[in-house]
């Protein structure tokens, strides 16, 4: 598994977890904790945005990373 693939499990699982625990705070207090909401769904965003730009770059390099590239067909 690439290491890129990890962070995006990470981060879904992260997300995840985020939702289950934010539904359950919410249905116990009442009350969203609004300033946890966004440094956590900034932090994502960021992350995201970086694994995008390291994509960018292999791709502009002439790397895939898909593992499709005409050298190992032939």
């Amino acid at each position: 598994m690439k290491t890129s693939n990890r962070v995006l499990l990470a981060l879904g699982v992260g997300a995840a977890s985020f939702i289950v625990a934010m539904t359950v705070i919410f249905c116990v207090k009442g009350a969203v904790p609004d300033t946890l909401i966004q440094y956590t769904l900034g932090a994502g965003g960021v992350e995201a945005l970086l694994l995008a730009g390291i994509k960018i770059s292999k791709v502009r390099a002439g790397k895939d990373g898909d593992g499709d590239s005409e050298e190992k067909e032939e």
